[in-house]
């Protein structure tokens, strides 16, 4: 599965493999729902580890579930963003919307 999602105390750990387009967007989206709406939780980390291209619907993906966590008050870290998918983010500017961490405990270190 491209996506899976793991829970650290109230944190949802969102892993993505593969590139973040098509398939991917649209079952992440649907891990975020259910984790807001199953158990609650409102702060994510997007683990990009093994993630080298993001396209326009994982852009896309990205900014929608930052406003679901922003509209809950919640927090969404980036954690282990490849260079490629860095430069897509600043190419498209959105770098700046976004909390990019070298590692997983780096991003959960910076949560509430």
């Amino acid at each position: 599965m491209p996506v899976k999602s793991d829970q650290y105390e109230q944190i949802c750990v969102v892993t993505i493999t593969g590139d973040f387009v098509g398939e991917s967007t649209e079952a992440a989206r649907k891990i975020i729902e259910e984790n807001i709406d199953q158990r609650q939780l409102v702060d994510f980390v997007l683990d990009f580890e093994k993630t080298e291209f993001i396209d326009s619907d994982g852009l896309e993906t990205l900014l929608w579930i930052k406003r679901r966590c922003e509209d809950l008050f919640g927090q969404l870290r980036l954690a282990n963003v490849a260079e490629n998918c860095r430069k897509i983010l600043e190419i498209t500017r959105l770098d700046a919307r976004f909390q990019c961490l070298a590692d997983l405990p780096a991003a959960l270190k910076t949560m509430r």
